[in-house]
């Protein structure tokens, strides 16, 4: 992990629970969380969804991240860039 492409910076802001989310994405990223997710079949699941499987496993960690259990807490980031980007 020598080329890890976020700084610490010392300050006086807020610190949000959005703040780590950054990091998680790149710890998810690094896993290729998406292929392997989204190689699954599932015989119970159409497969001409909208939604890869990885979306919605990536969402649900973002959630868990920020300290909701519940997936429908998810409405509350549909319009969040942040959470959305990491």
């Amino acid at each position: 992990m020598k080329d890890f492409p976020i700084r610490f910076v010392l300050t006086d802001e807020a610190i949000t629970p959005s703040a780590g989310l950054a990091l998680v994405g790149y710890l998810l990223h690094q896993t290729k969380l998406d292929k392997r997710v989204n190689a699954l079949r599932l015989p119970t699941v159409r497969r001409d969804v909208h939604i890869s499987h990885s979306d919605v496993i990536r969402s649900m960690i973002g959630l868990l991240a920020t300290g909701k259990t519940d997936f429908d807490h998810i409405e509350a980031y549909r319009q969040d860039d942040i959470f959305s980007t990491s």
